[in-house]
């Protein structure tokens, strides 16, 4: 592709260049053209000077004096016909005129060399006019005596007294001949340096042009280069992953076969930027770009889609070729670096999308793969191979992520509260926030309609702000109600990698004025597994504090029993998929009890979420759980409808109907 793009730049660089050098050489003729009419009109102009000049050294120094006192309507004595005859003859002679003539004002002929009395211009000719008024006029005209040749004709006024009156006209014709021969010699002369100029204007104008379109070769070639590859580490930019994947989707198509579309995506990389630098993260890009280029094959295309995400076409893979050689990149992207001085060690995520099985068009295949590499973010492997059971992010995630942040800036966000039941006494002693957006076209949204889109854009962070700083604001209010219940917030594995997130939500503490124990951060264990050094750590910071921390959805994700150990957790809640199981599947009650157990004997409190029947509670009160959260207490509702439900502190949660339970209210 790129020798085609050359050899199309060089063509069109060539026929750019003859264009601009034909353009050159027509704007050089016409230049030429224009000059050399100058000149000859110039040329022309200096032999009538000349001619004009002899004739007024003729009329001074030979005619006026013999015609002196003369009257020309009258004629001529024979005297003065006599001196005009001696003082003309001498200049016909050696052939410096070739006709003169005298004659008065009104046309007549008074004299001429030849003795004729008629010929020569019209007394009404504007020329004639103009001499015998006092204003003498050249003009080379055609030699009337001979059929080639010119002449030039010079229509004088004769002074012939001390008056200085013109007595008459002086009709002149001198040679042409020997002031065309010099001012021929002149002009080739001016021909041989203007030819000699305008050849080396057009060898300069060449030059420039040659110079000028090898310049914008040059920079067409460039800019194409820079469409389609990245500034910052030299590979091929989205457009160009898009155009290699599209050929190699379409010669599978059309011929056979099969490859892969990889999608990959750096873990951490926002908290080197923000720890390190952007200057750190960009030379972090760089450093993965060259691990990347040099683990794959030679006819693999690697390509940087934008910010720390890049892409990969694989032709002729399947599934498990795929698999060895990105194992086989994850372990070299992995491999430790320096970076400022700080060694480090940088994972990825890779989503695997196979053609034709997968999808036949390009956006079909990345959104494919866009969604197992989510899946690989969020689970126990970094390489996803995209199945049919693979829960893809919405198609409409950009958008929503869009009107999200509007919702934050516009408040359109709510909270509801879902209490916490002490199953030893019934007592609601805290609740948990949950948040909903009011969208102003479709209505209240659960959370599951945008928590994913937040999740995989920067907007977590804002959106955990805005609802930890909502809740502590609504429990200083039903604290003033006479409620010293607790609350929780959930956050994600995000929330846990941002530098600094223990300092933020100590600032927000000490902002409303709440005592830290009566808040509890809720952790699920994904975001845990996610990066646990990280969890171990920031988890530490919080329980520092007196933040105490819980582990939500308990038993659905990876969270293994040394890593649980050494976790700063107060509070394990079990998932709502075992509870929903205990009053008909033994294997649930069975793993309920282990867990029960299990977080009593590392000093955890136990929560059960889901419960919605009163033998759910019964059973789960005997088996020793501590806490329940469910339907059969109370929906999600605002803070208000709650403290006037659970009336006084020592109030017992009713027991009410199980409702139907409604898919993603809870969360």
């Amino acid at each position: 592709m790129s020798r085609n793009s050359g050899t199309h730049g060089t063509r069109t660089g060539s026929r750019l260049f003859v264009a601009y050098a034909a353009a050159s050489l027509v704007s050089v003729i016409a230049l030429g053209a224009v000059l050399l009419q100058g000149a000859r009109d110039d040329a022309a102009s200096r032999g009538r000077d000349q001619g004009l000049a002899q004739a007024a050294v003729i009329e001074e120094m030979a005619i006026g004096p013999a015609l002196d006192g003369a009257d020309l309507n009258l004629g001529l004595s024979a005297t003065q016909r006599d001196r005009l005859q001696a003082a003309t003859d001498l200049a016909i002679f050696h052939g410096s005129v070739i006709r003169l003539r005298v004659r008065s004002f009104s046309g007549k002929v008074a004299f001429s060399d030849d003795g004729s009395t008629v010929g020569g211009v019209a007394a009404t000719d504007p020329a004639f006019r103009s001499a015998a008024i006092g204003h003498a006029v050249v003009k080379v005209v055609p030699n009337s005596e001979r059929s080639i040749g010119q002449v030039i004709r010079v229509l004088q006024p004769i002074i012939a007294g001390a008056d200085g009156q013109a007595i008459g006209v002086l009709e002149l014709y001198l040679p042409y001949e020997s002031i065309a021969a010099h001012l021929q010699g002149q002009m080739r002369s001016a021909y041989l340096r203007l030819g000699a100029g305008l050849l080396g204007l057009y060898v300069v104008l060449a030059l420039i042009s040659w110079s000028t379109t090898r310049s914008l070769r040059r920079h067409a070639a460039r800019r194409e280069h820079e469409a389609l590859h990245d500034g910052l580490t030299g590979l091929p930019n989205r457009d160009a992953f898009r155009q290699r994947a599209e050929s190699a989707v379409d010669t599978v198509l059309r011929g056979g076969g099969t490859g892969a579309i990889v999608l990959l995506d750096l873990d951490r990389f926002k908290e080197v930027n923000d720890t390190l630098g952007h200057h750190a993260g960009d030379e972090l890009l760089r450093v993965v770009a060259g691990r990347l280029v040099n683990s794959v094959r030679s006819d693999d295309v690697v390509a940087r889609l934008g910010g720390d995400e890049f892409g990969l076409v694989l032709p002729g893979l399947g599934a498990e070729q795929a698999h060895s050689l990105l194992a086989r990149v994850r372990d070299a992207v992995s491999q430790e670096m320096s970076l400022e001085g700080v060694p480090l060690t940088i994972e990825a995520s890779f989503g695997i999308a196979l053609y034709p099985e997968h999808g036949g068009s390009v956006e079909e295949l990345l959104r494919r793969a866009d969604a197992a590499m989510y899946q690989g973010k969020r689970g126990a492997s970094s390489i996803v191979l995209y199945s049919g059971e693979t829960v893809a992010p919405p198609t409409q995630w950009l958008r929503v992520q869009t009107e999200l942040r509007h919702a934050i800036e516009r408040d359109e966000l709510v909270l509801l509260y879902q209490p916490k039941i002490r199953l030893a006494d019934g007592e609601a002693y805290g609740v948990e926030a949950l948040v909903r957006w009011q969208h102003p076209q479709r209505g209240l949204l659960p959370p599951p309609e945008f928590l994913p889109a937040a999740e995989q854009s920067g907007l977590i962070e804002p959106l955990t702000a805005w609802v930890l700083r909502r809740a502590l604001a609504d429990q200083a209010l039903w604290t003033s109600a006479g409620r010293t219940w607790s609350v929780s917030v959930n956050v994600s594995a995000r929330n846990l990698e941002a530098p600094g997130f223990a300092r933020s939500v100590a600032q927000v503490l000490a902002e409303f004025g709440t005592p830290p124990q009566r808040l509890t951060l809720e952790v699920t264990e994904t975001a845990m597994a996610n990066d646990a050094h990280t969890a171990v750590r920031v988890l530490g910071e919080l329980a520092a504090l007196g933040v105490d921390v819980a582990v939500d959805d308990f038993g659905i994700g990876y969270t293994c029993l040394s890593q649980l150990r050494t976790l700063a957790v107060r509070e394990i809640k079990i998932d709502r998929a075992f509870v929903n199981g205990i009053e008909d599947d033994a294997g649930d009650r069975a793993i309920v009890r282990s867990v029960i157990e299990l977080a009593h004997g590392l000093g955890c409190r136990v929560t059960a979420e889901g419960v919605e029947t009163p033998q759910a509670q019964r059973w789960l009160a005997d088996a020793g759980c501590d806490d329940a959260q469910g339907f059969l207490f109370s929906r999600p509702a605002p803070w208000a409808e709650l403290v006037d439900r659970f009336d006084a502190p020592e109030t017992t949660a009713p027991i009410v109907p199980a409702p139907q339970h409604e898919e993603g209210l809870v969360r």
